[in-house]
């Protein structure tokens, strides 16, 4: 089903377009309809990366009261990961309406969120559960005009210890509509919803798709600013390849397009920007082999049907399992084998395990090929090009032949045969000839290398990641140009799915926070100082198991634990 197939204002409509979505995934589809016709308590059972967020946060935005600065619906995440992360959700959904929408989790200042809480008077606060029964607690959250209580993750905030902390805050609102989501229905999840819930609607999406036995799985790990040098290297060691390269949106199959281009590739995109007319050429050149990958979204490549095809590339994991399967059944078709690669960031791999459960498939760890493996086959290819010219030589009496010939009489045989090697050579050698490993090693846990203790620096949040396309070159070039930082004093970088950290030194900290006020990609720009434990080092962000729900475990947006833009692009 397509969102505009659905009852939605056309504010929402209007910010779901600009975010390059145009279809709803299927919990979403069985869930919005339910939750905007009526007023009911509703139970939402499926895995991680289907597309929950959206599918409590669309139907949430139709009811309510923008004029009021009372809050009216209080969103519960185990992580304050996943609490920003929905916090962001619900502001680029609301792009184009008057909402106000606050994250309070434990780990930062009390003082500080309560000034928050003040200042913005949120009509959708997300928050962790020991963060938001403190708040509670204190008198600073006036509940009188709740009408919607949301559990995210319950499943996983039952794990963390943290379900008598729900339990409270669930029973304090009175005259409510609760709406649960979770992979699992353990007891005492159960006995929550026969005490708190009033005849509740259930959907449960637990589809299985098995997939065909003729396409080979296989996935490498790199991280998220090497993928598209990743992708390049295994296109020149595999020779010939006829593919579809799959993107989470719009935005990254037009850059990588560009890229794979530029590197000499027959590439074209396929997107929602495009005419009819325009992907009907687009298509027919891609069927015909005069463009060798096609690079598109989900949605674009609905429709698609095309045999033969060597290989399907994840070009990182899509958000819904089920996309997935979908995507890699487009190879391996008619009886004729096929290879489906998923190029992912480490913060993915555990979610391979779910894939794997639902395709009864092992998906097989690859390395990379090296740059000597490359370089060997780059020169055989072009050795094979040489050799052909030899077998339809014939005397040539071409005028420019003697002079071309006549200004090598001052070399010797072996200048010649290096000047030809280099020539033939020249642009494969510049590309790989300070080229290292990429592969990401099991050990390896950051972004760009930098000292252990970064002593010196501090480490910033931007609310952009990979899905609104950003890229480590990006970054450096956002953060040097705009907070006039040399490019060369940027230190570690961490791209992730809906946000990304890095870290300058400290003597920067006000003119990046002043980045604030800036757009990036007509999107507004987020930018705060992100806590660390130094004494870890490399900057990462805090581990504590406290009450105020600061567990921090790195859950990430790409279908573990932490909450992404869950859409079917």
């Amino acid at each position: 089903m397509l969102f505009n197939e659905m009852n939605l204002k056309a504010n929402t409509l209007k910010a779901v377009e600009a975010l390059g979505f145009e279809s709803a995934t299927e919990i979403q589809e069985k869930s919005i309809p339910l939750l905007l016709e009526d007023n009911i308590d509703f139970i939402g059972q499926a895995q991680t990366g289907t597309g929950k967020t959206a599918a409590f946060t669309l139907p949430l935005l139709e009811k309510i009261d923008f004029k009021s600065n009372k809050i009216q619906s209080i969103v519960l995440a185990p992580t304050r990961e996943l609490a920003n992360q929905i916090c962001e959700e619900v502001k680029k959904l609301s792009k184009f309406e008057p909402v106000k929408t606050l994250s309070i989790y434990g780990g930062t200042s009390v003082s500080g969120q309560l000034r928050e809480l003040k200042k913005i008077k949120p009509q959708i606060l997300v928050g962790t559960p020991g963060r938001t029964l403190d708040f509670l607690r204190r008198g600073a959250l006036d509940l009188r005009a709740v009408k919607f209580v949301i559990l995210d993750e319950a499943d996983e905030m039952l794990d963390m210890g943290f379900f008598d902390d729900v339990n409270e805050i669930v029973s304090s609102v009175e005259d409510k509509n609760t709406w649960m989501f979770s992979a699992t229905m353990p007891k005492p999840i159960l006995n929550m919803i026969n005490k708190e819930f009033n005849d509740p609607q259930i959907v449960r999406v637990t589809k299985k798709i098995l997939t065909n036995d003729q396409v080979a799985q296989q996935f490498c790990l790199v991280r998220s600013r090497n993928h598209s040098e990743a992708l390049c290297r295994y296109l020149d060691f595999y020779q010939n390849s006829y593919a579809i390269v799959f993107t989470r949106t719009k935005i990254m199959a037009k850059e990588l397009t560009d890229t794979l281009n530029e590197r000499g590739y027959m590439a074209d995109s396929l997107h929602g920007d495009m005419s009819q007319d325009q992907r009907d050429i687009t298509m027919k050149k891609f069927k015909n082999k005069k463009v060798h990958l096609l690079v598109c979204t989900d949605v674009a490549a609905r429709g698609i049907d095309v045999d033969n095809l060597t290989h399907v590339v994840n070009y990182g994991l899509p958000q819904d399992n089920e996309a997935y399967v979908h995507r890699i059944g487009r190879t391996g078709r008619g009886g004729s084998k096929g290879i489906a690669l998923s190029i992912i960031d480490p913060s993915e791999q555990r979610r391979l395990r779910d894939i794997e459960r639902i395709t009864k498939a092992k998906i097989e760890k690859i390395d990379l090929p090296t740059v000597e493996q490359i370089m060997d086959v780059l020169s055989q290819k072009a050795f094979a090009k040489f050799d052909k010219k030899f077998e339809t030589l014939s005397e040539n009496e071409d005028v420019n032949f003697k002079k071309f010939t006549e200004s090598f009489m001052d070399k010797s045989k072996e200048e010649i045969l290096q000047a030809t090697f280099s020539y033939i050579f020249e642009e494969n050698f510049k590309r790989y000839k300070n080229a290292k490993s990429i592969d990401a090693a099991s050990n390896d846990k950051g972004g760009r290398k930098t000292s252990a203790a970064q002593v010196g620096y501090e480490r910033f949040f931007i609310n952009v990641g990979s899905n609104q396309g950003m890229q480590t070159g990006a970054l450096i070039k956002l953060v040097s140009k705009g907070a006039d930082i040399k490019g060369a004093e940027i230190g570690k970088i961490n791209i992730r799915d809906g946000f990304s950290f890095f870290e300058v030194p400290d003597q920067y900290t006000q003119k990046v926070l002043e980045l604030s006020k800036k757009t990036w990609q007509n999107l507004s720009l987020n930018l705060e100082v992100a806590k660390a434990d130094r004494s870890r080092g490399g900057g990462r962000g805090r581990r504590n198991g406290n009450r105020n729900g600061n567990r921090s475990r790195s859950r990430n947006s790409n279908g573990s634990r932490s909450r992404s833009r869950n859409f079917n692009r």
